[in-house]
């Protein structure tokens, strides 16, 4: 089967459409070293340093209830650099905080920013891809985030001793004004120029984008296409379907417990026995390298293994290594905290080369084109919504149940999702986006 090839160019616009994950993982992971300075320089409660983790997820559900209707109204390219103006803001804001409310006001204008990133950006990279790779180049939307979060973690370690925390946050906006730049170098989606009836505009993007002319023949499909949103085609039964699909799908990402790891590695570490904040993050950079090595094999294997198989390995993986966590903190294992550190690397290992990446992938292409926006709109305002009950309520969990009831709980929803994956998650690899849509209006998916 012949495949459409990427021109040089394109993965220039990859990687700056990537960006976006960067700033996303620095900006939600940031807060992980940073919390532990926090707390007594604006002497924080606990539910006060729920709070200050949490609002950024809230402001995050604002930004994905809104990228839908900006990404389809300006273009995905145009809401990718206003994104990136609102994450230099909000890191900004964070920097020169000097009282619990800028604190919060700096994380939610940084949670809008990431909320508009996470279905602006892999919506994006979606669009641009040719079929055989489209998996490999929305995943590197997941590299990137992995990237920004071991960014988080590393530049934690250097300043932790001065306790610089504002430099941490300052840190924030540097990559941001980077990508504000470049985009303006690279062209809007193909998908959104036909969408918008712009077709001349849609094949100059096509021949920046491809070495080969094989793109012609699902722009025709496009082309003879019905144009524009209709709120009965929305809620028709086919398309309904996989945008509930997306939807549950999106929700077990978080509620399986990633962020909860994530924004409060430290924090579980010194719950575990380690007894100082520098092994604490020592350990939590570790799990950061982990997190992007394997979301690098992901990348590799996406294309090849397919989205379905990388979903069921990883998250009976998932599942595996939580058990592990579990038993560690209610049985106190001799050695507890070196069982409770494994455990979190291999939980997060398995998450970085399934549900982490493929969940992006499979979101950003199941949706029909007309509804394309609006669909992956609801999927990451579900998605953010879940992070922020779970990133809310993980350290009174923590504090009331104690690690090992409370990674049983995730434990749970774990091996439930896998039976979820099982039952109805379709393989998507290497079809394009056109003949997806085709399966889901025939009621082939």
């Amino acid at each position: 089967m012949s495949k459409e090839r990427f021109s040089p160019f394109a993965l220039v616009v990859v990687a700056i459409a990537s960006i976006s994950g960067l700033l996303f993982g620095y900006h939600t992971a940031v807060i992980s070293g940073t919390l532990i300075f926090l707390a007594p320089a604006f002497q924080l409660s606990p539910f006060d340093e729920g709070m200050v983790v949490s609002t950024i997820l809230l402001g995050g559900l604002v930004g994905a209830i809104a990228a839908g209707e900006l990404s389809e109204r300006l273009g995905r390219k145009i809401t990718l650099i206003g994104t990136a103006i609102v994450f230099i803001l909000g890191a900004l804001i964070m920097a020169s905080a000097t009282s619990y409310a800028i604190l919060i006001g700096g994380r939610v204008v940084s949670g809008v920013a990431a909320g508009i990133a996470s279905v602006t950006a892999p919506m994006y990279l979606a669009e641009v891809s040719p079929p055989h790779y489209r998996g490999r180049c929305v995943a590197i939307y997941q590299l990137s985030m992995s990237l920004g979060i071991l960014l988080a973690y590393v530049l934690t370690v250097h300043y932790e001793e001065a306790q610089q925390w504002r430099l941490l946050f300052a840190w924030g906006a540097a990559p941001a004004v980077i990508q504000v730049i470049a985009l303006f170098m690279i062209p809007e989606t193909p998908s959104w120029c036909v969408e918008q009836g712009y077709f001349e505009r849609a094949k100059l993007s096509f021949q920046r984008l491809r070495r080969d002319v094989l793109w012609k023949k699902n722009l025709k499909i496009s082309e003879r296409r019905e144009k524009g949103r209709q709120w009965g085609f929305f809620f028709s039964p086919r398309v309904f379907y996989v945008i509930v699909l997306g939807v549950v799908l999106s929700i077990l990402q978080q509620v399986t417990g990633i962020n909860a790891v994530v924004y409060y590695t430290p924090k579980i570490f010194l719950t575990a026995g380690i007894s100082s904040n520098e092994a604490a993050f020592m350990a939590t950079m570790g799990i950061g390298g982990i997190n992007v090595i394997a979301t690098l094999i992901s990348v590799w294997l996406l294309d090849r293994a397919g989205r379905r198989r990388l979903l069921l390995i990883g998250t009976v993986g998932m599942g595996c290594s939580l058990i592990l966590v579990t038993a560690a903190f209610l049985f106190q294992a001799v050695l507890v905290e070196k069982l409770v550190v494994l455990g979190l690397m291999a939980y997060v290992a398995f998450f970085a080369l399934s549900f982490g990446p493929v969940t992006w992938v499979v979101i950003s292409e199941i949706f029909p084109l007309k509804v394309r926006s609006q669909a992956i709109a609801l999927a990451l305002a579900a998605n953010w919504m879940a992070n922020y009950l779970v990133s809310l309520l993980f350290p009174n969990l923590i504090a009331h149940w104690g690690g090992g009831y409370t990674f049983a709980v995730f434990t749970l929803i774990t091996f439930l999702a896998v039976g979820f994956i099982a039952r109805w998650i379709p393989e998507t690899k290497g079809k394009s986006l056109e003949e997806i849509e085709t399966m889901v209006l025939r009621g082939k998916f």
